[in-house]
């Protein structure tokens, strides 16, 4: 070996030692100043990692509580998953901090998970891709459009009690697992209402599509608690990446075949009327889709085919799971306690009188009752169960020190519940969002739609979309909860899941 080789090694291995020495030093300053927060005790490399994954999955959810209640006092704690640092803000006070800021906007890395899926939609972006894409898609949400969603939201509703109908002949004696009729209402729902497309998801039992979303969310969400599958190039050789791949091609193939469709049909109504001030006849009823397509030309604002399927599959995304998990947890609570169903039984005959007409869009506005049990509803049991972004700057929260390049997570389930500003928490009570009982309450003790600049954008719609359907089941049945609060079990994902369903028995009125 010759002196220029040698000479070369030398350097090339006193460079990565520099490296390394450089990195192990900042990380121990680093992992020195994290520690300073409360936290379990973490292991050397793996962190909390080992202990979380040893957690079954439908105990997950009450492990992250116990922690909360440990911490309590602290209003935030630490876990490291691997060599990261995950901070959890539990209280109002933290919580406001992250979530009323104008700079810590940005996702954290758990949302790269989706991001095959989704893209830079709404959910995943940051910075002025995220502004200039909610300034254009806030309009969709606009009070009149609204409306015309709700077209879909009751003639879904009319199919979903009819396939409940079917099952109480075929199986009189037996509870119904509603959350899988919901999911299946609100995937029609959303389908329809975000591309004009009706995929008959309630009639389909092997609908690939459906299956797809289902699969892709959960899978994101396991592979965030194992820090060797976090690497793409790794995570993609796996079979699980495999299939989760194969999942993200399914539901691009659906959603990009659509807006190929409605970019065709806007164009074909526009050369039929060349003249720019002709206003061409749109449909009654116009998808969410449509309405991104005219704001796109009204505010010359034109976004590629990959950018309007990355939205469409957001709202997909956000708009599917949620509002079945909130439909399905609202008639757990209602079948769970009789004074208050009677109290919506009530609200109805006000409203409704004798008529077994279809409920109005007005009728659905003047249902002020129904509207306290579904906030309360999620209260207890948020659809979001967190959020999570990435510290971009230095931050003392509860004066400790929260560095940049820290994952904040806002764990909305235990806000909603903290004993400090929620009394008797776990007990189920509508009238807590009486205008006289919501005075002083802290503004960040309530957050189901998360706050401050990167509030879900379809708040309105899931509250409209969640009391067309309950509304329709409960004119229709009296529901008793086959599972009390006690003995139901629960997951958190992305989503508030049910571990086994949720179980109602169904009482013609």
């Amino acid at each position: 070996m010759n002196d220029y080789i040698i000479l070369l090694l030398t350097t090339w291995f006193a460079v990565v030692f520099v490296k390394v020495a450089k990195w192990l030093y900042e990380y121990y300053r680093f992992a020195n100043t994290v520690n300073k927060i409360p936290g379990p005790k973490a292991h050397p490399i793996v962190g909390n990692a080992l202990t979380i994954i040893k957690v079954d999955r439908k105990d997950r959810l009450k492990w992250f509580r116990d922690l909360c209640e440990r911490y309590q006092m602290d209003g935030l704690f630490r876990i490291w998953l691997g060599t990261k640092a995950n901070v959890h803000f539990i209280s109002p006070e933290t919580v406001s901090v992250i979530l009323r800021s104008k700079t810590l906007i940005t996702k954290s890395d758990i949302y790269s998970f989706v991001q095959p899926w989704l893209g830079t939609g709404l959910i995943t972006s940051t910075g002025e891709t995220w502004h200039q894409h909610r300034k254009l898609i806030t309009p969709t949400f606009h009070y009149n459009i609204l409306e015309e969603y709700s077209v879909v939201m009751f003639e879904k509703t009319e199919v979903l009690k009819k396939c409940i109908e079917t099952e109480l002949k075929t199986n009189p004696e037996e509870p119904i697992d509603i959350h899988a009729f919901s999911l299946k209402c609100t995937l029609d729902i959303i389908c329809e209402a975000a591309m004009g497309v009706n995929i008959n998801a309630q009639m389909d039992e092997n609908l690939e599509y459906a299956t797809a979303l289902n699969r892709i969310s959960t899978e994101a969400v396991e592979r965030t608690f194992r820090p060797w599958l976090h690497n793409d190039w790794f995570y993609y050789q796996t079979q699980r990446g495999k299939k989760f791949k194969h999942f993200v091609e399914t539901a691009h193939k659906f959603t990009k075949k659509v807006i190929s469709e409605r970019k065709a049909a806007q164009k074909i109504r526009q050369q039929n009327n060349p003249d720019e001030n002709y206003k061409f006849e749109k449909p009654k009823s116009q998808a969410f889709l449509d309405h991104l397509l005219d704001a796109c030309e009204r505010e010359k604002m034109p976004l590629t085919d990959d950018e309007l399927r990355q939205e469409v599959d957001t709202f997909l995304f956000a708009g599917h799971d949620t509002s079945a998990a909130t439909i399905s947890w609202a008639l757990f609570c209602i079948g769970n306690n009789p004074e208050v169903q009677e109290k919506i039984h009530e609200e109805h005959l006000r409203i409704f009188g004798d008529s077994k007409e279809p409920a109005t869009i007005q009728q659905i506005n003047e249902l002020r009752y129904l509207e306290r049990v579904i906030k309360e509803t999620l209260r207890l049991f948020p659809a979001v169960p967190s959020v999570s972004r990435t510290i971009t700057e230095d931050t003392e929260i509860a004066g400790y020190k929260v560095l940049k390049g820290i994952y904040a997570r806002v764990l909305i389930h235990y806000v909603h519940r903290h004993p400090n500003h929620w009394p008797n928490p776990d007990k189920f009570d509508p009238d807590r969002f009486l205008p006289e009982n919501s005075q002083g309450r802290h503004p960040y003790a309530y957050i189901p739609f998360s706050a401050g600049l990167r509030n879900c954008i379809g708040q309105k719609f899931a509250i409209l979309e969640e009391k067309i359907v309950l509304t329709a089941v409960l004119r229709e049945w009296r529901v008793k909860s086959a599972v009390k609060y006690e003995e139901i079990k629960c997951h958190s994902e992305f989503i508030l899941r049910p571990q086994d369903g949720i179980k109602i028995y169904f009482i013609r009125k």
